[in-house]
């Protein structure tokens, strides 16, 4: 199985909200075959003892029920997705229903009908008037009472997700699960520009081949570094990824570059190399985090909303993911084979493009609200002294913008003096800590 194979079949499980449902169904249908059959041959009564009537009350309002209760909680929980969705972001979507809570929810809801059914068809058989599937029944109710914890944890599940301060919360952790697995390494030495300098050789030289992306235009998810280093190796040359992670690829676009002869190489195999969708994820795009949470920020900040306490919730969890940056070693877009050659080189974002991404479009909507350019002012200002000497005239060249903004939109002098001020509660910091 290929690697890409391998992703693809990985993101649709993932994103997948009727894989899960699907199997418990499954599970449910086993389980209605098989457990009135034990119940039949044992002959004895195992849980607790029903009559034929009552259990066919029972098993009758279960699977009537439940498939109506089913409908009704989708229709909720779609309502405050779509809330979710609108109210943050709509890149949101896809963590909403990615949440293994509402499949498992899902899951057990339709198995109790689906269960219901097929032990009812087993009440009073023509050939045992007198049968009563106790445990079959006694399991049906069971499964009615997970349906109803499962329904409560549900409900929790998705009113909690649907604060900011979880939403952004999981998002901050999850962003910084993937930069320190995007870059492990601590910062040691200086990095000029905020991301080493790489060596020239063969890839800085003019490419002998060109591979183009020749298939539907999608957005480049994920890409096997280690596939492509090997294929490099065993050809002797270094291959270069034109576009970046998270890019949109043109049907015609240029995709790889081949520094060295490198003709062996088909480029249907360096296609295979790479995956695809029809939207960015974090796996190996760790701007995209700050890209979610800049569109937070960007809307609470919007006139139609007005919230800049939203913002400065998002700058929380920003500040966080641009310390834990300021610390790591961003890699200089290049994997090494076993013995220490270059074999591939892909664009990678520089620390200014992760302040351009994560603070540019909060300063300028924000430029007329205090408490968005109290928190930034105290954001830059904590930035600049946990950050690297290198990396320390970027934030400057931030605070000389935030400044610039301040000025422009607080012409009073009192006014002015209160949006400079630095404040990480936004508004609310004792002294303007």
């Amino acid at each position: 199985m290929s690697w890409r194979t391998k992703w693809r079949i990985y993101e649709y499980i993932r994103n997948s909200i009727w894989i899960v449902p699907a199997i418990l169904g499954a599970l449910a249908v086993v389980m209605g075959i098989i457990l009135p059959d034990i119940d039949e041959r044992t002959g004895d009564a195992i849980g607790v003892s029903f009559g034929a009537s009552a259990a066919q009350g029972i098993l009758g309002a279960l699977a009537g029920g439940m498939i109506t209760f089913t409908g009704f909680v989708f229709s909720i929980l779609l309502l405050a997705v779509q809330f979710g969705s609108s109210q943050f972001s709509p890149r949101m979507l896809r963590r909403f229903l990615r949440d293994p809570t509402t499949k498992i929810s899902l899951g057990i809801f339709m198995a109790t009908f689906i269960y219901a059914l097929l032990v009812l068809r087993k009440i009073e058989p023509a050939d045992n008037a007198d049968f009563i599937p106790d445990l079959s029944v006694s399991v049906s109710l069971i499964m009615l009472l997970l349906s109803m914890v499962m329904f409560l944890r549900l409900i929790s599940k998705t009113t909690q997700g649907l604060r900011v301060a979880v939403v952004v919360g999981d998002l901050g952790r999850d962003g910084a699960a993937v930069m320190q697995r995007v870059y492990p390494e601590p910062v040691e030495g200086p990095e000029a520009g905020g991301i080493e300098e790489v060596d020239g050789g063969e890839g800085a030289a003019e490419p002998s081949r060109v591979v183009t992306y020749g298939q539907e235009p999608a957005v480049l998810q994920s890409v096997d570094t280690r596939g492509l280093v090997a294929i490099a190796a065993e050809a002797d040359v270094v291959i270069e990824l034109i576009p970046p992670v998270g890019d949109l690829i043109a049907w015609d676009a240029p995709l790889f570059a081949i520094h060295g002869e490198g003709e062996d190489i088909e480029d249907e195999r360096l296609r295979r190399s790479i995956a695809v969708g029809d939207e960015r994820t974090m796996r190996q795009d760790p701007a995209f985090v700050f890209r979610l949470l800049a569109d937070i920020s960007s809307k609470a900040l919007s006139p139609g909303v007005n919230d800049p306490t939203t913002s400065v919730q998002s700058l929380d969890q920003i500040e966080m993911l641009l310390r834990l940056l300021a610390g790591r070693r961003l890699t200089p877009g290049e994997q090494r084979d076993g013995a220490g050659t270059v074999r591939f080189r892909y664009p990678a974002p520089t620390w200014e493009d992760f302040l351009s991404i994560a603070l540019d479009e909060a300063r300028f909507f924000g430029e007329t609200s205090v408490q968005v350019t109290r928190r930034l002012r105290a954001l830059l200002e904590d930035l600049h002294a946990a950050a690297p000497p290198d990396r320390q005239p970027a934030v400057e060249a931030q605070i000389r913008m935030l400044e610039a903004s301040v000025a422009r939109s607080f012409r009073e002098p009192a006014d002015h003096e209160i949006a400079a001020a630095r404040d990480r509660q936004g508004i609310g910091s004792p002294g303007g800590r």
